[in-house]
This record gives C-alpha cells, sequence and structure tokens, in this order.
C-alpha cells in the first residue's frame, strides 16, 4: 500500500492507560514487561496508533450528501461521514448516514483533495451500510481488504481499538482510541467498543493495534434506543460491523443486491431471554419455520450449527442470517432428534392478536369476559388441557399461542369441567376474536362482577412505599397491596382463598410535576378497588425525560414487581396524556397533562424492552421516539390503548405497531375508572 499523509495537518489520538505490565503488539520497539513505565506505555501506543493511521488514512475518504431533504422539505445539513475504499474500480463503503434521507447527490472526497460524485449501489440494511461506486478516472486509489474469519484472528474483549475519520473539505484526519466492549451485539450483527465517536467516524475503520480491520463504525443505537445515533456521541458506545461478516456481503452489494435481516417466524416459549429453555411456544402460520415443519412444542437445540440453551442464544443464532438465507435447524420432537432447512424471509405477514375472553389462574378458569367468544362455552372452574392437541403447561404458553392464533380458525379446547361432583372430559371448537378495536367493545365493568375470587380484602391496608435503587436517581412511589393478601375462610375454618392477581401500572409523569404523594391520592381508592398496583415514576430532570432513562424505569418497575406481588403478565405503562384526549367531563382533572415528552417515553420504554411491559396507554398525539425496534423473536406481547379525541383518525406512526404485532384498542376518551379497569384486562386472552 503506498502511504500518504505522513505528516497528518490534525490527529487527535485519545489515549487509554490500561496497566504497565503489557507489551504493545506491533510497535517498531518492544518493551519488557517489568521495566515499562504509564509514560512509556502512552508514547509507544501513541506512537502505533500514528503508524497505523499512516498506513490506512489513504483508503479512508469524507462523504457528503448534498441537498438532502427533510420530512417538511426543507434541505438539511448533515455533517459529513466517512467511508472505506475497497477497490480499484472506485466501490466505496459506508454507512447508512449518507442514504438516511433523500438528497440531490453524494460527493466522495479523497485524501488528496479530489473530488468524485458517488452513486448507491446496494444497500445491506441488516447492518447499516451502503455501498457506493464512484469514477475514479486516472486516480490510482488505495484499497483496503476487508478479510474473512480466520481461527483465533478475533481480538479479546478489552483489546485496544482505534477508529479513524476524515472530516470535511479540509479532509482533515481523525482518530479516537478506546477498547473494544463487546461482540454480538445488535442481535448478533455488530461489536461494540467505547471509542469516542461523532458522524464523521460513520463508514470509517475500527481497528486493532495490529492495523488489522476490525469492523466497520455504523450509525446504530443500542437496546434503549435514542432519539438519533448522534445523541451517543461521545456516550463511550460505538458500534461496528465485523470485517469478516461484510467480505462475505460485498460479492451481493456489488451486484447490486439490497440485503435485509431475515425472518424465521417462531416463538421460544418463556418471558425471560435468558430462562433455560427453547421450546416452541409458537410457530407462525406460513412462516418459514411453518414451512419447514416445525411445530409448536418442539425443542430447538441447534440454529445455524450453533447450541441453543436460551431464548436470546436463538435470537443471536439467528441474527447472522439474511433474507433469503438457508438455516440449518436441529430440533427434538417426541424423544427424536429432527434436522431441517428454514430459507429466512424478508417479511412475515403480521400477528393479528387474538383472544378468547378468559382469565386463569394454573390453566383453570376464573373468569369469562361477557360477549367475548368463549361466553357461553367455557366456564369458571373449567381447567383447559390443550390447544389444537398440544398440551397448555402453563398461562404464559396459553397465552403466547392465543396472541399468535389464525383469526379464520377456530381452536379446539380440550377442558375438563366438574358436572354433578365428577371430573368430565370435553372440547369445544371456538373461533377467538381480535384483541384490536374500540375499547367499549370489551365489557369490562361486568367482567369484573363476575369475578371468582375478590379484588379486595375488606380492612386490607394498602401502602405507599418509596422505591430507591442504588444506581437510579429518578423518585418513584409505589402503592400497593400486601403481597401475603389473604381471604380468611369461613369462622370455625381454617381454610384460606386467596384473592385476584394484583395487575401493576407504571405511570410516568409529566417533569413539572415532582410530588408523587399528591399525584397518587386521587388514584388510591380505584387502584385498591380494582386490584391494580401503582407505581409512580418522576423524570430525572424536571424539563424533559429523557431516553437514557429507560434502564431505570425498567429497574424499578422489576422491583416493584416483587414489592407489590404483581402478576408479570398484567403490568402495564400509562402517561397522563392518555386521558387529555376528549372532553373532561370528571370532575377532578388536576391529573391530566396535555401530551407530552412522558407520552414518548411510555412508548419507547414499552418497544424497547423485552415483556417487561404488556400494555401501554398513550393518547394519539404522541411523538413517536427514534428507537431500534427489533424483529422476529421474542414475540412483543404488547397492547396499546390509544386515545384519539374528537378526532377518530389514527397517527400514521400506529402502522408500525401493528406490523409489529402489537394490537391496538382505542377510545375517544378514558376517565381514571376505565383507564384502571383496561390495565386490569391485560388478565383477559
Amino acid at each position: 500500500m503506498i502511504i500518504a499523509h505522513r505528516r497528518l495537518r490534525f490527529l487527535f489520538v485519545f489515549v487509554a492507560v490500561f496497566g504497565m505490565t503489557l507489551p504493545i503488539l506491533g510497535c517498531a520497539r518492544v518493551i519488557a514487561a517489568d521495566t515499562i513505565s504509564a509514560i512509556d506505555y502512552q508514547q509507544a501506543v501513541a506512537a502505533r496508533v500514528r503508524e497505523i493511521a499512516d498506513e490506512v488514512l489513504p483508503s479512508v475518504v469524507s462523504i457528503e450528501a448534498i441537498g438532502a431533504l427533510q420530512a417538511d422539505g426543507e434541505v438539511r445539513q448533515d455533517a459529513p461521514t466517512s467511508g472505506l475504499v475497497l477497490d480499484q474500480e472506485g466501490h466505496v463503503l459506508a454507512s447508512s448516514w449518507v442514504t438516511r434521507g433523500p438528497s440531490a447527490s453524494i460527493i466522495v472526497t479523497l485524501g488528496d483533495g479530489k473530488r468524485f460524485p458517488a452513486r448507491v449501489i446496494a444497500e445491506d440494511k441488516h447492518r447499516e451500510l451502503v455501498l457506493l461506486k464512484i469514477q475514479p478516472k486516472e486516480v490510482v486509489l488505495q484499497p483496503v481488504e476487508l478479510e474473512p474469519a480466520q481461527e483465533n484472528s478475533a481480538p479479546a474483549i478489552g483489546a485496544t481499538m482505534l477508529a479513524i475519520a476524515r472530516y470535511g473539505e479540509s479532509i482533515a484526519p481523525m482518530v479516537s482510541t478506546g477498547v473494544l466492549s463487546a461482540v454480538d451485539r445488535l442481535d448478533g450483527t455488530a461489536v461494540q467498543s467505547d471509542v469516542r465517536i461523532s458522524p464523521v467516524f460513520y463508514g470509517g475503520p475500527l481497528l486493532d493495534l495490529n492495523g488489522k480491520i476490525v469492523g466497520v463504525l455504523i450509525p446504530a443505537v443500542g437496546e434503549n434506543g435514542a432519539e438519533d445515533p448522534t445523541e451517543w456521541y461521545d456516550s463511550g458506545i460505538a458500534f461496528a460491523v465485523p470485517a469478516d461478516v461484510i467480505a462475505k456481503k460485498l460479492e451481493r452489494l456489488r451486484e447490486g443486491e439490497t440485503i435485509r435481516a431475515g425472518l424465521l417466524g417462531l416463538v421460544v416459549g418463556g418471558s425471560d431471554p435468558y430462562a433455560p429453555g427453547t421450546t416452541l411456544a409458537t410457530v407462525r402460520k406460513r412462516s418459514p419455520a411453518d414451512k419447514a415443519g416445525l411445530q409448536t412444542g418442539d425443542q430447538l437445540l441447534q440454529v445455524g450449527g450453533k447450541m441453543v440453551r436460551h431464548q436470546q442464544e436463538v435470537k443471536l443464532a439467528l441474527g447472522r442470517f439474511d433474507a433469503g438465507e438457508d438455516v440449518t435447524i436441529e430440533y427434538q420432537r417426541d424423544g427424536e432428534t429432527k434436522t431441517t432447512t428454514a430459507t429466512l424471509a424478508e417479511t412475515i405477514e403480521p400477528l393479528r392478536p387474538q383472544y378468547l375472553g378468559i382469565e386463569s389462574r394454573e390453566s383453570r378458569i376464573t373468569a369469562v369476559l361477557p360477549g367475548s367468544p368463549a361466553d357461553g362455552m367455557l366456564q369458571v372452574g373449567d381447567e383447559v388441557k390443550s390447544l389444537d392437541k398440544m398440551p397448555v403447561q402453563d398461562d404464559d404458553t396459553l397465552r403466547q399461542r392465543m396472541w399468535s392464533a389464525d383469526p379464520k380458525t377456530p381452536l379446539l379446547i380440550e377442558f375438563t369441567r366438574e358436572v354433578d361432583d365428577k371430573v368430565q372430559q370435553q372440547s369445544k371448537e371456538i373461533l377467538p376474536a381480535s384483541l384490536s378495536g374500540t375499547l367499549d367493545r370489551l365489557q369490562l365493568d361486568s367482567h369484573l362482577n363476575k369475578l371468582a375470587v375478590p379484588l379486595a380484602i375488606e380492612d386490607e391496608t394498602w401502602e405507599s412505599s418509596e422505591i430507591r435503587l442504588p444506581d437510579v436517581s429518578n423518585q418513584a412511589l409505589l402503592w400497593h397491596p400486601p403481597v401475603d393478601a389473604k381471604l380468611p375462610g369461613e369462622e370455625g375454618s381454617d381454610a384460606i382463598s386467596e384473592v385476584a392477581p394484583t395487575a401493576l401500572a407504571v405511570c410516568l409523569l409529566p417533569p413539572s410535576r415532582r410530588d408523587l404523594a399528591a399525584q397518587l391520592k386521587p388514584w388510591r381508592k380505584l387502584c385498591q378497588e380494582h386490584r391494580v398496583a401503582m407505581l409512580l415514576i418522576a423524570s430525572d430532570n424536571d424539563q424533559r425525560w429523557q431516553l437514557a432513562e429507560i434502564d431505570a424505569i425498567s429497574k424499578l418497575t422489576v422491583a416493584s414487581i416483587k414489592q407489590s406481588g404483581a402478576e408479570t403478565h398484567a403490568v402495564s405503562v400509562i402517561s397522563l396524556g392518555v386521558m387529555a384526549a376528549g372532553s373532561s367531563r370528571d370532575s377532578d382533572a388536576a391529573d391530566k397533562a396535555p401530551a407530552g415528552p412522558a407520552d414518548s417515553m411510555a412508548l419507547a420504554i414499552s418497544l424497547s424492552t423485552d415483556n417487561i411491559f404488556h400494555g401501554v396507554a398513550i393518547p394519539a398525539s404522541t411523538n413517536p421516539p427514534g428507537i431500534r425496534l427489533r424483529r422476529d423473536a421474542p414475540m412483543r406481547l404488547l397492547r396499546v390503548l390509544m386515545t384519539t379525541g374528537t378526532d377518530t383518525e389514527l397517527p400514521p406512526w400506529s402502522e408500525t405497531l401493528e406490523r409489529l404485532g402489537c394490537p391496538l384498542q382505542t377510545a375517544k376518551e378514558v376517565e381514571r375508572i376505565a383507564l384502571i379497569r383496561w390495565c386490569r384486562s391485560l388478565f383477559i386472552y
């Protein structure tokens, strides 16, 4: 490779000292571990960083999108970004930053200042990469080579990394250093480092101290998301697509093929992605998994040659594959090990979540919703044994299978019923109904009057508890029943029976509302009457909610589930803006608030966590947050209550929720009592 720019006009080097006993690999001189000093270490790292930058910079280019348009039609001034020259023909690898909106032209500037218009050849939408093409004419380019994976060639966690970029019209070199902090991030598609980067670095290389390109930096955000990838600038979190993975995709990109994530269409049972077990709770109809012969109840053993032991490992194994690629799957059915091959699809028909209209505990029905498909077919006390000939092992499995039921196919329900003191085996075919629709069609008030167990105990004392966690600064107040609440048996008897299970509503307050006890007061009686514990959370800042608080909200919620004894599948997140839509008939409307940051945060937390929340209540005027939405497994069991006011039109972004399989339940307005009853309705499936 021809070396250019020996004297770097601007070279910003951030040196991290990780110890004084490690030799510096690849340095011009080797420093003995027993004599190295901190100064020697820093100087050696800095010298090696400059050497690597000198070697790679001729292949790093600056890229500008000219005349990019915003959604409002105005011209957007995008920050320049970087790219890598791949060959003498003029192929340049960049990030999706350059194509995130339509633009008049894309300009590539080489290290010597020569500028060339570029055209988009193909995109890898799965990995946020773009392949550009310039016409270099008489210019001799300095390409890099992205090497396929070799055994034991991957850098270790903690290895020193450096990112290289070029900045703007001056094409000034920029360098930032850090360490490799994680692999298999973003559903198995990226590595993570703590180098400090800005959009200038997107499309640029991430290298180790041997000068090997580890990956290409991309504008991706983590699971908790961000309004914009630039918000993660200087956060110590940077993602890069591994170079060996890119090497495998280059031929397809050069041929102009758009690469997308592949979907399989199966759901591993259980709500904890790290809990042992890979038994399939659901296989989507007409999905690649269904076509490959997989069935509910199968236990996955290997996916794509990778052993899988829990839900998260299944997701990571699938994340390496794209739409159109074949995945070999080894599974066990009835004690026999089998193998099949599935061709991943680009899209799968969205879920249309269904319901029967029952509540159950340990598969025994405790309530039937009036006017529901189960009304008149099933009754309190029935014990569900199987669904379409597949045994029902627990309530979670039954709930997951109902969520993905075919809306046009009756379900064969096998159950036992006690008749004249005898247990009978019975079966009925019931056509389920869609969970989506107007809220008033669910007769929730009548339903609560027919529960087989009481919602409240006379003289039961509920408590207000501050929830404090050592790493969370948000104020949080929980209103909850005693966890061990029991209903005393008849006088003279020692028998006791349990009360109805507890739901939990997590209310995110507007930033200006800081008095949690005052905010809780109008909810206390309603919550106790309906057995819905309530957790009020205030924003850390009195001006706004920030997406960085998602982790804090999750931790506070998990702690409150334990404190209140709430069922994990009946946890919802609500904002007061959901009650602001429509008229205000309630005599006490002090707890209402117009749509604002709390609404966006409620939607963000519900979508960016794996089934911690099973319901979210927001107004249709909510401003949708910018978050990374994960696809395929695990299934997102999330119901959305959306109030519209007098305008019955739903916002355009609601279509995304439907594509994710989230049922939309709508109302012109809701008052406190209707909202609490909806939170309680998460027990119905």
